[in-house]
């Protein structure tokens, strides 16, 4: 399995050699690690992860491990010994996130969040929120399953369901801001469109 890192603010890396030997690593912070990929700090995670897939979708391993450097905010070291050898998707998250009624909860070992774009106040957009969402699929759901964080283990079929040209175009959207709005409508869709 490859693991494919994104990291900012000068996040420890260490984690990883817990794990594996080595990592594609995608490094936007002031720091950079040596041999990194050194990006520019748009588009959130989710800019590497499209650069990574991108770069390398004809030759893309048949597992690969997509997350962000600060992958245990989101699920707990325990949580992830017991999924981190999976060959199949998996969505990296804890089963400890906050839940709220009629706003969000667990089934069948995803969070669950209500569709409403509440999260676009904090994070405007510079492109139509509704057609982004549309092409991923999620427009005419109520609820929204995804892991918090966009951190998942993939195989090259689940990211093969999509062409290149369609990561290219979604990539294009995220390129205007750090945080722009088009990332979170993407995290809450990648589970949709790689299950």
């Amino acid at each position: 399995m490859e693991y494919v890192i994104s990291r900012h603010g000068n996040q420890d890396i260490n984690w990883v050699g817990q794990y594996v030997p080595s990592m594609v690593l995608y490094d936007r912070s002031d720091d950079p690690v040596p041999g990194a990929n050194v990006v520019p700090n748009i588009g959130s995670d989710i800019y590497d992860k499209f650069s990574y897939i991108i770069e390398r979708y004809d030759n893309l391993p048949p597992v690969m491990l997509l997350s962000k450097a600060n992958l245990f905010k989101y699920i707990t070291p325990e949580e992830f010994e017991l999924v981190k050898n999976n060959s199949f998707f998996t969505p990296l998250l804890t089963m400890n996130h906050e839940t709220k009624d009629d706003v969000s909860y667990y089934e069948n070992g995803i969070y669950w969040e209500v569709n409403n774009k509440w999260y676009l106040g904090a994070h405007p957009c510079k492109h139509d929120p509704d057609m982004i969402m549309k092409e991923l699929g999620i427009d005419k759901l109520k609820y929204l399953p995804f892991a918090p964080g966009s951190n998942y283990i993939v195989t090259r079929q689940n990211v093969m369901k999509k062409p290149r040209e369609w990561y290219a175009k979604m990539r294009d959207y995220l390129s205007w801001a750090v945080y722009p709005g088009e990332a979170q409508i993407i995290e809450r869709g990648l589970y949709t469109i790689w299950k």
